[in-house]
């Protein structure tokens, strides 16, 4: 993929990051409500969320760069007895469908590794998403029914392997 530099994400980096957050966040999700997302952006998923989630060290975020220009992310939200959650993947609308969130799910896949992370789980609510996961070897592990919002959340998991 030409143009894109993945890298994690650094404190003093994580009002940008959340400049694209936000966008996306707006932009997508149309499942959720505006006062949800009014919510997140506020209070559950503000800066302050990710300086504290980047300061700790723990839960990396890796973010793809073309240009100047934050164009995607993925979040480990969690990382708790070798399972890693991926608490968000996002990449912008007009760069989709171009490899870029695979690229950047690979680059979490191997830091897991190296990290002795033995499995990666995710869930969404976007039923639109599902063919996508199933394509990065992701196995659908469970449906929660009528979850957050209302909405059936599809739970996902991947077993990392040498």
């Amino acid at each position: 993929m030409v143009g894109y530099q993945i890298f994690q994400l650094k404190v003093d980096q994580v009002n940008e990051f959340f400049v694209l957050f936000e966008e996306i966040v707006w932009s997508d999700f149309k499942e959720w409500t505006k006062e949800s997302k009014e919510k997140w952006l506020k209070e559950d998923y503000s800066p302050d969320f990710w300086k504290n989630l980047v300061q700790d060290g723990k839960c990396p975020i890796f973010v793809a760069l073309e240009g100047t220009k934050m164009v995607g992310y993925v979040a480990i939200e969690t990382l708790n007895f070798g399972v890693a959650y991926l608490g968000w993947v996002g990449v912008l609308k007009d760069r989709r469908r171009k490899g870029l969130a695979k690229e950047i799910v690979t680059t979490v896949e191997k830091w897991a590794k190296e990290h002795q992370v033995h499995k990666i789980e995710l869930e969404t609510q976007v039923i639109d998403l599902l063919p996508f996961f199933l394509k990065l070897g992701f196995s659908l592990e469970g449906v929660r029914p009528n979850s957050w919002q209302n909405l059936d959340n599809y739970m996902f998991g991947k077993v990392l392997r040498d």
